[in-house]
């Protein structure tokens, strides 16, 4: 499934607006479209945040094809993090 998500964010104070069209699996798009959406949306900001030198940075919207507004959502998502230590 094709979707746009467009976000926002304020950067050290700096609002920027981007948009860009991506790939979601159409079965996790059936089973929970806007959770599916949100996943790749988080991925993209994380990418967003490197490409600024990981300042500072506040999502303040997040929407897939400019109706489906999913900022809590993507707000919610935490990166897992695996506990590879031996104790």
């Amino acid at each position: 499934m094709k979707v746009i998500i467009e976000t926002i964010l304020n950067i050290v104070g700096s609002r920027g607006l981007r948009r860009g069209e991506f790939f979601v699996s159409d079965r996790e798009f059936k089973d929970d479209a806007n959770f599916a959406v949100a996943i790749v949306a988080y991925e993209w900001i994380q990418e967003q945040i490197k490409e600024s030198s990981s300042r500072e940075t506040i999502i303040e919207k997040v929407t897939w094809n400019e109706e489906n507004d999913i900022t809590e959502d993507v707000k919610q998502i935490q990166p897992v993090i695996k506990d590879d230590l031996p104790f």
